[in-house]
């Protein structure tokens, strides 16, 4: 249970830090009166698109063979 909301904060984490380096905001997928500001829900669908687009590749290229030393493999083994 401890691991699971430890991935679970590391990816929200990671979703807000994604959001922080965007250069505009995003559009409101569900405008709210009075709010002007944009949801998590906004950045996770802006992630998800990116992630299923043909040309993800060739900005997260897949590895032949796993790296040793790399970020994702030290934050999972953080939270394992």
């Amino acid at each position: 249970m401890t691991n699971h909301l430890n991935f679970c904060m590391m990816a929200t984490t990671l979703t807000w830090i994604y959001a922080d380096r965007l250069k505009t905001n995003p559009e409101r997928r569900h405008k709210v009166k009075g709010r002007t500001s944009f949801a998590f829900s906004d950045i996770r669908r802006i992630i998800a698109e990116a992630a299923l687009d043909p040309d993800f590749e060739r900005v997260c290229p897949k590895y032949s063979s796993s790296p040793v030393n790399s970020v994702v493999t030290v934050l999972l083994r953080m939270v394992a």
